[in-house]
Parts: C-alpha cells; structure tokens; sequence
C-alpha cells in the first residue's frame, strides 16, 4: 500500500490551456478516494498523470516515499482499469489477467495462485476460459478489476469504469469494488484506489473521501455525509445531492428585528438564530439561497405554493412547485399523494435550520 501525494500538481498543454492549476491533494494508505466532476473538469487527466500517461507540466507527483514526475507508467507501481475494459480479444479471461504477470517472468505457480486468488474474490473462476465475446459488460470489467489485482500494486486507478454498463449491472459493481477494497485492506495487501467517476451517486456511495473538481481545480475534499451537509461553496451543494438542491437569489434584511431570506417582493424566511448570526454582516446585500428537497415539507401553517410536475418514485415523490415565480423541489414521502392538476395548491414549510447561504460573488458557504 502507499499513499498519494499531489503538490501543486499542473497541465498545461502545447496549445496553452491550462487544464490542471496546480492542487494539492493528499491521498492516504489504503484510502478509497473518489475524483467527480462534470465532463471537462480534468479528474480524468489527472488519474493519467498519477498513472503516467500525461505528462505533468508542474508540480510533483509522490506515489509513497518516491517522486515519480519522471518514471515510466510501468515503473510507478499503480494499475489501471478502463472504461472500455481494455482486454485482449483473442485471449481468455485466464490469459488477460496472467499476461501482465508473464511479462515479468513470474513464475507459473505463482501466476497461477494470484489469478485464480482474484477470481475468486470477484466470482468469475467459472468465466476463466472465456474469451471476452462471450461474457458481458459485466463479467468483461470484473475480469479487468482481475487483471489490475493480480499485479499487486501500490495503487489501484479506476476511470469511469461503470459508464459503459446498464443501470443494474452498474450498482451490483459498485458493490462489487467496494467490498474488493474492504477485502484488501483485511487481509493486509493493496486497497488504495483512486477512483474516476461523474456521477455522484458512486461517489457517495463508494468513497472514504471524495474530490469535487470544477474546471481543473479543487472545490472540496471531505467524506461524502461533509460534503452532503457541509458544502463548502455553491457549486459543491448544486453538484452533490439528488435532486439537486434548491438554490435561488436572495437578500438577507431585518424584518421586526429579525434576520430574514426575502426571496420574493411577498415571500421571506426567517433565519435560524445561529445562521442569523453568521449572516448578519451580509444584511442588505444579495445572496444564494440552497436548501436541499428533503428539507421542503408540506404543512398547513407554510406558504402557498403551485404544483407543477409530481414524479412518482415508489416510497417517496419529487415535487416541483413554484412560489412567486420561483421553482422549487421538494421530496417528500408517498404516504400522502400529492395530485397536479390545473389550480392545485399546496402549503409548504422550509426547515431553516438545514439551508444554506452563499455569497453571491465568491459563492462560499457563509451559514456553516
């Protein structure tokens, strides 16, 4: 196992964009750190420069007690498992995952105890003399996870490796390399992985601590409950979370002496005294109000709002609804169905205590 170390870490490209502006991140032994982002922000880059195939512009790269900006892919001690599985066609899975490990002249016995070790772990001992034509997209990627554990890195690198498969495959594989990670740190070997996605249900659902990366720079590294809870600025909380959260312009006022959201000429919210106090100096001036859907109830004592659209989701329901013009969210249990229809109103309560309040020009949570 070794841990990670990027230090001001840069991609420049020949033509001049600057796709990497120099993070820092530290990765730990046997963490499982997750990279998400939307398409562009460079968290796939940045597993190829930690993997060695980019070339980093500035900075240095440390894989355990040793610098590697200059060493071969090869030589790093990390493996690498891709989104198009990345398997030799006229090999079986038995070949795929021994080739590796016959390159290095490591002897047969040992070849195969680690292959027949790692499919066992990933439930495929009765795929190993199939070719990849005959296995799903399923099988085909456990067969790479295979290939990548037989190698017995320092570290593990996944890019989007789930992307290719269906919505139930992609969920029983979470699963799947979660528990591989579990299993590894157990017994002891190799179990830090840095793992690639988009999505941000994987990320929650699979990493010790995630990076949220925007446009090649870090918004935040915490664990996935900090980040859900405790977003740090406005793009974090609009990019974790689904549905998304709610979040809409606002400026924070005094009404009879209380600090108050007004979000609309005829609609405010009272602030919570402890988030009062946090955004007492921002009285008068404009910000982001975020409160996440699960904090919108329905209740008689609340502000009339419009049903729109009701998205039924078995135990629970998305609503959209709007108040003075604006849109909101809301997800609330199915045990009281909520019908749309033309003129349909509904009164709805925002827990305050659970918002959040964004500077409006540096985007920065100001209510934590």
């Amino acid at each position: 196992m070794a841990k990670v170390n990027l230090k001001k870490l840069e991609k420049t490209y020949p033509n001049g964009f600057k796709a990497v502006h120099g993070i820092d991140l530290d990765i730990k032994e046997g963490e499982f750190m997750v990279f998400v982002g939307p398409s562009g922000c460079a968290k796939s880059t940045i597993l190829r420069m930690v993997a060695g195939l980019e070339e980093i512009s500035g900075g240095e790269l440390w894989i355990g007690e040793k610098m590697v900006n200059d060493l071969a892919p090869k030589n790093r001690g990390v493996a690498m498992v891709f989104q198009n599985y990345a398997l030799y066609p006229h090999m079986t899975a038995y070949e795929n995952m021994a080739f590796g490990l016959k390159l290095k002249k490591i002897p047969k016995k040992e070849i195969d105890k680690r292959v027949r070790d790692a499919a066992e772990k990933l439930e495929i001992t009765s795929l190993l003399d199939r070719k990849p034509k005959e296995m799903s997209g399923g099988q085909r990627q456990r067969v790479a996870v295979g290939r990548a554990i037989v190698k017995k890195p320092e570290v593990f690198l996944f890019d989007e490796p789930l992307s290719n498969l269906d919505a139930k495959l992609r969920v029983s594989m979470r699963v799947k390399i979660t528990q591989l990670h579990h299993s590894l740190k157990e017994e002891g070997q190799t179990a830090t992985m840095i793992y690639v996605t988009h999505d941000q249900v994987e990320a929650m659902t699979m990493g010790d601590r995630i990076c949220v990366l925007n446009y090649g720079e870090i918004m935040q590294v915490d664990t996935p409950i900090n980040l859900y809870n405790k977003p740090a600025n406005k793009f974090v909380a609009g990019f974790i979370g689904t549905p998304a959260m709610n979040i809409v312009e606002a400026t924070i006022e005094i009404e009879s002496g209380e600090i108050v959201v007004r979000i609309a000429q005829n609609f405010s919210l009272r602030l919570p005294d402890v988030k009062a106090d946090k955004v007492r100096k921002h009285t008068g001036k404009k910000v982001w109000f975020g409160i996440r859907p699960e904090n919108i109830r329905i209740d008689p004592m609340g502000t009339q709002g419009d049903v729109k659209v009701v998205e039924q989701m078995g135990n629970e329901q998305y609503v959209h609804l709007v108040i003075e013009r604006e849109q909101y969210t809301a997800r609330i249990s199915s045990e009281k169905e909520i019908h749309t229809g033309h003129g349909e109103k509904y009164n709805f309560v925002f827990d305050m205590g659970k918002c959040h309040i964004f500077d409006f020009e540096s985007e920065e949570n100001i209510s934590l």
